[in-house]
C-alpha cells in the first residue's frame, strides 16, 4: 500500500484559536431571538428614522445595500466575480488521518486512537445569552477552552468545532462544540484540572438555581481501525481542522524553530481509500 499523500505542506504556523474567530458569535446572537423579532426591529429603527427624516432618503440607504447583495449574487453566478463562498476548499476527494512526530501518515489509515467529547448547552431563559447564569457558566467554558489551547499537547488535544443544532426550536437553539483527543487518558487529565473542575464544582453547587439552563456531554473512544472520515470539495473542519505539531526536517543548528505543524487532510482518491471499509482497513475475506 502507497503512503498516504497529505493535501498540504508542512507549516510554521500553528492552530488558529477559537477566540479569533469573530463570526461565531454574531451567528449565536443572531440565533438568541426569533426571526421575527429581528424583523420587527429593523422594521422599527427604520420607521424612527423615517420619521425623524420623512423623506425618500431615509429609505436609501437599505435600498442601497440591499440592490449591492443582489448585484454581487448575479455577478457571482455568471461569473463575472470570483466566488468567494468557495475559498479554502479543496477540489478533491480527502479523510483526515494522523500523522507520526516527524510528519509522516505512513500507509496506514485510521492508524492511532480518537476521542471524541460531544459537550452540549442550551439556555431556556427569555433572555438568552444576556442571562446572568449563562454569562457565568460561558466564562467557565471560556476558561475551559484557554486551558486546552495553552496544553494542548499536555491533554492530547486536537481541534474543536461549533455548531448551533437546526433540530432544535427556532431561536435559542442548543449550542454543540465537539472536542477531539488522542487518548482517554488526555481527556481525563484535563477533566480533573482545576479549569475544568472550577466550573464542574460551581455546576453541581447552583444547579438547583439553574433548571433553566441545559448542559450534556458524551464521550466516546474509537481505536485503530474503528474511525473513518472523507471530505469532498470541503475545506479542513472539524476532525480535518486538526494541525499535529511535528519536527522541522529542514531545521539546522540556525533555525529558531525546530517545530511545524502539518494538517492532516491527505488524498482519497487513491485505491486504498476510495472506500469507508479500507479507511478502517477492514477487507472482505476471500475463500
Amino acid at each position: 500500500m502507497p503512503a498516504l499523500k497529505p493535501i498540504f505542506p508542512p507549516m510554521n504556523t500553528g492552530p488558529q484559536s477559537v477566540f479569533a474567530k469573530k463570526d461565531g458569535f454574531k451567528m449565536i446572537l443572531n440565533n438568541n431571538f426569533s426571526p421575527s423579532s429581528w424583523l420587527l426591529a429593523a422594521a422599527a429603527v427604520q420607521g424612527v428614522i423615517t420619521w425623524l427624516f420623512p423623506t425618500v432618503l431615509s429609505f436609501l440607504p437599505a435600498l442601497f445595500i440591499l440592490g449591492y447583495r443582489v448585484l454581487d449574487m448575479v455577478l457571482i453566478i455568471y461569473g463575472f466575480r470570483q466566488n468567494r463562498y468557495m475559498d479554502g476548499t479543496v477540489g478533491r476527494k480527502t479523510t483526515a488521518q494522523i500523522p507520526d512526530e516527524d510528519g509522516n501518515f505512513g500507509d496506514k489509515p485510521s492508524n492511532a486512537t480518537v476521542v471524541v467529547l460531544l459537550l452540549g448547552l442550551r439556555t431556556n431563559h427569555p433572555l438568552g445569552i444576556f442571562y446572568p447564569g449563562f454569562q457565568k457558566i460561558n466564562s467557565y467554558f471560556v476558561d475551559m477552552m484557554k486551558d486546552l489551547e495553552s496544553n494542548r499537547e499536555d491533554y492530547g488535544y486536537l481541534t474543536t468545532s461549533s455548531w448551533i443544532s437546526s433540530s432544535d426550536r427556532a431561536a435559542g437553539s442548543e449550542l454543540l462544540n465537539i472536542y477531539y483527543f488522542r487518548s482517554m487518558d488526555g481527556l481525563l487529565k484535563f477533566a480533573h484540572n482545576p479549569s475544568h473542575s472550577a466550573g464542574v464544582n460551581w455546576w453541581n453547587k447552583t444547579i438547583k438555581e439553574h433548571r433553566d439552563i441545559s448542559i450534556m456531554h458524551e464521550v466516546y473512544e474509537a481505536e485503530p481501525g474503528h474511525w473513518e472520515n472523507i471530505y469532498e470539495n470541503y475545506w479542513p473542519a472539524s476532525f480535518a481542522s486538526t494541525k499535529y505539531p511535528v519536527k522541522n526536517q529542514t531545521a539546522d543548528e540556525k533555525d529558531t524553530a525546530p517545530q511545524q505543524w502539518v494538517n492532516g487532510m491527505v488524498d482519497a482518491a487513491t485505491g486504498s481509500l476510495n472506500s469507508s471499509m479500507k479507511r478502517m482497513r477492514r477487507f472482505p475475506s476471500r475463500h
